[in-house]
């Protein structure tokens, strides 16, 4: 009994982890929701992620900006819209459009 409580548990635990893992230097980035000041604007992306979660979206949205392999490293997320994803039968319910600008500021920590 203690150890199918066990194998629950740990189910559970994994079942609760994110699924979307950093990829390149996506770790490095800060994502703030203002827009930053003293600093030099790159560029502005718009994203379609589907995940379960806000917060697999948003890495999503990191690992594009890392996979593009331009500099930056400030994400000012700007919009972040959850909204019903039509005609799904084997996936999320919802879909997370986002649009990011980036930046490179000085002494982001």
């Amino acid at each position: 009994m203690k150890k199918l409580l066990l194998f629950v548990f740990v189910g559970m635990l994994i079942a609760c982890t994110s699924t979307v893992k950093p990829v390149n230097a996506s770790g490095y980035f800060l994502v703030i929701d203002f827009k930053p000041r003293n600093c030099v604007y790159l560029y502005k992306m718009d994203v379609t992620a589907e995940y379960y979660s806000r917060e697999d979206a948003i890495q999503y949205l990191k690992n594009q900006v890392a996979e593009q392999n331009k500099s930056g490293n400030v994400i000012w997320l700007e919009r972040i819209e959850k909204v019903q994803n039509d005609w799904i039968m084997f996936g999320p319910e919802y879909k997370y459009n986002m649009t990011a600008h980036v930046y490179e500021c000085p002494k982001v920590g």
